[in-house]
């Protein structure tokens, strides 16, 4: 299990933000951005909270397509994975920034009721004729009015992902935010149950959008699921539980178990009261059933003053490594669980996976 030294995640994020300050305007289309986006938790809120996106993000009627360029149209056998950082050549057109999306995914199948996603698309995606890439999906985390848009008006995604694209030649994963929550901002847990069928959602119906609407690589090296908070605890569940779909996780101050703020609360509300079912769904139960991850990698961050949430990480962490993950662990001195860590810790993430997802050399 390795450990980041923070001085040099320190520099590369440094690097990364300088990048980002210094480019001109995000592009954004269907979105538009007003007032202040700095964020952290308010007293007297849930840590993971931050404002409600809808002041800071104006909603547009769009349709799941809009703003998606011709070129995005998938093909009928896109490839499992390319090693983009080898033979990838940046067109004289390349944009300089990736483009924000408000985009509508549906649960066909789960039949979850689903808020408006977000995309980001790479510089790479937005030319005449776009290479597949690999896809990260990413959460926020649960508290009241939380939703998709808290990665970027709280995380400052586009901006991140903008500026690690400048890095490497316009190349970084397709970015997806899913609304994992539901319309009143609850807690379904990521899974299939009374308050939801959140796991199918995450499972079946943003996979499927994604291959039918993006150029998307489509081997489990090349997806990544990961979040902040209950985002974070959905991250390792479904990453866990389905590799074979999942093959890099990002878990930014992830939970040891899934609550609704007590286990009897949470067995009664969100398992129709069967126990056994609430301690099979616990991500180290998932991970001992499925036995072994030789081809999974992850990376687990916690705030150093977190009390609540982050003693959950080195054992979910070191239980990930048992059984076979490539585990990369982060503990940031200093930061508490709140929207300044999770923006901080998901750059480094995002970083992180550049190698393992073929856009950068490996060290």
């Amino acid at each position: 299990m390795q450990q980041i030294r923070r001085s040099g995640v320190v520099t590369w994020i440094v690097v990364v933000l300088v990048v980002a300050a210094v480019s001109v305007a995000l592009t954004l289309v269907a979105v538009q951005s007003s007032g202040s986006t700095a964020r952290t938790s308010a007293a007297g809120t849930s840590p993971a909270a931050a404002p409600s996106a809808s002041a800071a993000v104006e909603r547009h009627a769009t349709t799941s397509t809009l703003g998606i360029p011709p070129g995005e149209r998938p093909e009928a056998n896109e490839p499992s994975s390319v090693d983009l950082a080898t033979t990838w050549t940046p067109p004289a057109d390349l944009p300089q920034q990736g483009r924000l999306l408000r985009v509508a995914v549906p649960g066909t199948t789960s039949h979850f009721a689903a808020r408006d996603a977000l995309l980001w698309l790479p510089p790479a995606a937005l030319v005449a004729d776009p290479p597949p890439l690999p896809v990260a999906v990413l959460m926020a985390g649960q508290s009241r009015g939380a939703g998709p848009d808290d990665l970027e008006t709280a995380g400052h995604i586009a901006q991140t992902m903008d500026a690690i694209a400048s890095l490497h030649r316009g190349l970084a994963p397709i970015v997806v935010v899913p609304d994992q929550l539901g319309p009143q901002s609850g807690n379904p847990m990521c899974i299939d149950g009374p308050l939801g069928n959140s796991s199918t959602y995450l499972e079946h119906d943003v996979p499927a959008w994604i291959t039918s609407h993006l150029r998307v690589q489509t081997g489990a090296a090349a997806w990544t699921i990961g979040g902040f908070s209950q985002g974070g605890t959905c991250a390792i569940q479904l990453g866990a539980g389905d590799p074979a779909r999942y093959g890099n996780i990002v878990d930014v101050s992830g939970e040891l178990s899934r609550s609704l703020g007590n286990e009897a609360r949470t067995i009664a509300l969100g398992f129709s009261g069967n126990a056994a079912a609430y301690r099979a769904a616990q991500p180290l139960a998932i991970m001992a059933r499925h036995g072994r991850y030789p081809a999974t990698w992850a990376f687990f961050t916690a705030a150093a003053l977190d009390r609540k949430y982050g003693p959950a990480m080195p054992v979910v962490a070191g239980r990930a490594a048992a059984v076979g993950m490539h585990v990369t662990t982060w503990v940031l001195p200093g930061a508490r669980h709140d929207w300044a860590m999770a923006s901080e810790a998901i750059a480094a993430g995002m970083s992180w996976l550049e190698p393992h997802v073929g856009l950068a050399a490996s060290d």
